[in-house]
């Protein structure tokens, strides 16, 4: 009986310290060290599958994130994203939309250009290509199709 309650003693105390460490690593700053960021915007024609929270990459890596989406005055999509602030950017750089599979989502793609100044905190990316419709291409696709076998046909 005195083993058993020593057990269940041992047991509990070894469940509450493991607790305990998992929520200090949970809670460190020294895990969760949080990478300062500015934030930059870029006009699209169309966005078609972006949403905010969607990743901003640089070189095929994840780098940001989408922050907010808005509608222009020319009904053009004014997104905004964070980098964080050891990325500086040249002021030529592009910004493109681009899907991640067929099935999967959208996200930002940043190439960086060559010129010498860099973009500021805020600043507008300039060179932007919008995201690939692709239910449009396939359309295009199929007709293209149809109207090769109809001509083989003839």
């Amino acid at each position: 009986m005195k083993t058993e309650r020593t057990e269940l003693i041992a047991g509990a105390v070894s469940f509450l310290a493991a607790v305990l460490v998992f929520y200090l690593i949970g809670t460190s700053s020294l895990f969760h060290k949080k990478a300062d960021t500015y934030t930059l915007t870029a006009r699209f024609n169309q966005t078609e599958g972006l949403a905010v929270g969607s990743e901003v990459r640089l070189a095929g890596i994840k780098i940001g994130h989408v922050v907010s989406q808005r509608l222009d005055d020319y009904y053009g999509v004014i997104v905004t994203f964070s980098v964080p602030d050891y990325i500086q950017l040249p002021e030529d750089s592009a910004a493109s939309v681009q899907s991640a599979g067929l099935i999967g989502g959208k996200y930002i793609e940043l190439a960086p250009g060559g010129e010498e100044e860099f973009l500021a905190p805020g600043s507008m990316v300039e060179f932007t290509q919008d995201s690939p419709d692709l239910i449009g291409l396939l359309d295009k696709v199929i007709s293209i199709s149809k109207s090769n076998r109809k001509n083989q046909a003839e």
